[in-house]
């Protein structure tokens, strides 16, 4: 997946995210996948990078994450993530 597709899926499932009522910091954190398999609107891949958006923003990484980028070890080596 090309990092502008990645970046695109995952703010659009951010904002599904938040449509569905998980619109604050806590909310997200807090979410459980058990609840978004009650949602008839999350796919596989869309369960993936939500949670990968609750850990991101728990290990305060939620702009790396959504920008498609990993950061290891506080270097600056960065790798696309792909979560499909």
């Amino acid at each position: 997946m090309d990092k502008e597709k990645t970046i695109r899926e995952r703010f659009r499932v951010f904002e599904k995210l938040v449509n569905v009522g998980y619109n604050t910091d806590n909310k997200i954190i807090n979410l459980k996948v058990e609840e978004l398999l009650s949602q008839p609107n999350f796919n596989r891949s869309e369960l993936v990078i939500a949670v990968g958006i609750k850990n991101a923003l728990a290990s305060r990484k939620l702009v790396t994450f959504l920008c498609g980028i990993e950061e290891k070890n506080n270097s600056n080596i960065r790798k696309e993530n792909n979560y499909e």
